[in-house]
């Protein structure tokens, strides 16, 4: 009678802890990179490095970098990215073929040699893979929702052509 009470307490945990952890995943499996990113990062004490890197379908060797200092700069970007919804996905299907991904680099100002706070990088208009630096994690997710990917490409290629 001892030994059923147990295995019938055990089974109980077990199954408690399966459903907590199944509802962790679930509620975590769509955020946007508001919740993800921006909610953590102190808007006033960072800047942007942004890095163009080609892709192999373009005949271009080097990649480009470019660094956002000015306040009005930072938000004008992270602005543009704060209403993106996003939905975890277990890897980068890269089906379009783009000349470029598009990585920005959160950084904090106080030293700026310092590794960088997190990492976003567009693979293309659906695809978004975010580093945590602090964590030492990287998730991929599906853009969800209407994001100007086109209009976002437009005013990051303009920060490099006036370099």
């Amino acid at each position: 009678m001892k030994n059923r009470t147990i295995k019938i307490a055990v089974v109980i945990v077990l199954v408690l802890a399966w459903g907590i952890y199944g509802t962790y995943y679930f509620l975590n499996l769509n955020t946007s990179i508001q919740k993800a990113v921006l909610d953590q990062v102190d808007m006033d004490n960072v800047y942007l490095q942004i890095i163009r890197t080609h892709t192999k379908i373009t005949n271009e060797p080097t990649d480009y970098n470019v660094h956002v200092m000015e306040k009005s700069g930072v938000k004008t970007i992270l602005d543009q990215l704060s209403g993106i919804e996003l939905k975890k996905t277990n890897g980068m299907n890269n089906g379009d073929k783009v000349p470029f991904y598009y990585t920005i680099i959160i950084r904090p100002k106080s030293n700026q040699d310092s590794t960088s706070k997190y990492e976003i990088t567009f693979k293309n208009n659906k695809l978004v893979s975010i580093f945590d630096q602090e964590k030492n994690y990287r998730q991929e997710y599906m853009i969800t929702n209407e994001f100007d990917y086109h209009s976002f490409k437009n005013s990051i290629d303009k920060l490099f052509q006036k370099e």
